[in-house]
């Protein structure tokens, strides 16, 4: 059995109850010693300090001789430092030791903004592509690229590559059509990407599901971008979502969704407030309502999360991320 497999196996037997978040992280020591002994403490920061200053040194050393540097050569750069690091996490996944799986995860994050970099040099350097959806094709690849590492290491860095990603071609995606309004195109597409993950999330297809309900509940909260169009209604459901989290997070016990519903709040109904209202109502005013809004909806969440939990919610009894 891999380590991935057993990272996967205690994901699912937390996410049934039939262990917890802390018994899953002694298993998971105990395999690391089974194998190869755990490490002394000190190696896993020293080691990544180590990286850093490696990392730091090749920017450098880029920096000088970029300019001097033909497409060609660029290219061969990027792709050398995207290969490495994927042939670095390559080797440290087959480790079991925790510290070994964090730095693979680590490095093959950092593979995906060096795929996200060498796809660019071949778009924009090498073919010269002159045309709007040049962009598009690149934060492609750079998906395509995060869900490939992400399904064969599923942790929390890699999902949280394929989130950045998806963003980053979420908010491209209306500049491209010919609308005159885009904000409220950016706002539906990443409410429906943030149910999704959330569903994939609630459904166990998503590993590890504390990183999951986050980003699941970050995308949600971005329908309120539509609000940029000086649209009440697209902030408005900015703040329905933020309620939903709230609610979500008395069923499933889960203390992040709880911060990020109120961080919706906080963020949407002064935008609201100051869409609908204008200068009729002061600054002041509209924090005031934020405030007991804000409030009320926690001192409702405290007293919904002393009921007993829906056991048939999966996360129900993951404990609080």
């Amino acid at each position: 059995m891999s380590r991935s497999d057993v990272l996967k196996a205690l994901d699912d037997w937390v996410s049934a109850g039939l262990i917890d978040e802390e018994q899953a992280r002694a298993i998971q020591r105990h395999e690391a010693t089974a194998v190869e002994g755990e490490l002394p403490g000190w190696v896993e920061p020293v080691a990544y300090l180590g990286a850093a200053l490696v990392a730091v040194a090749l920017f450098l050393f880029g920096v000088q001789i970029w300019d001097q540097l033909a497409p060609t050569g660029r290219l061969l750069l990027a792709m050398l430092i995207t290969l490495i690091l994927f042939v670095v996490g390559l080797v440290m996944r087959l480790s079991m030791s925790p510290a070994a799986g964090r730095a693979a995860s680590f490095s093959w994050f950092l593979t995906v903004a060096g795929v996200a970099a060498t796809a660019g040099l071949i778009v924009f350097d090498i073919v010269d592509l002159d045309t709007d959806w040049a962009p598009l094709l690149v934060e492609a690849t750079t998906l395509v690229s995060a869900v490939g590492l992400y399904m064969f290491n599923q942790r929390a860095l890699q999902q949280v590559a394929v989130a950045l990603s998806t963003a980053s071609l979420l908010a491209t995606i209306p500049g491209l059509l010919p609308l005159g309004e885009e904000g409220w195109v950016a706002g539906l597409l990443f409410l429906v990407v943030g149910a999704i993950w959330l569903l994939l999330t609630w459904a166990r297809l998503l590993h590890p599901p504390a990183a999951g309900w986050v980003l699941g509940a970050l995308f949600s909260i971005g329908v309120g971008f539509g609000a940029f169009d000086d649209n009440a209604f697209w902030s408005g459901l900015g703040i329905l979502v933020g309620l939903g989290l709230v609610w979500l997070s008395t069923q499933i016990e889960r203390r992040s969704l709880l911060a990020l519903g109120v961080l919706a709040l906080v963020i949407w109904i002064p935008t609201t407030v100051t869409i609908l209202f204008e200068e009729s109502i002061a600054v002041p005013v509209a924090i005031l309502i934020t405030g007991v809004v804000t409030l009320t909806v926690v001192v409702a969440a405290i007293r919904l999360g002393r009921r007993p939990s829906q056991q048939g919610l999966p996360g129900a009894t993951d404990g609080a991320s």
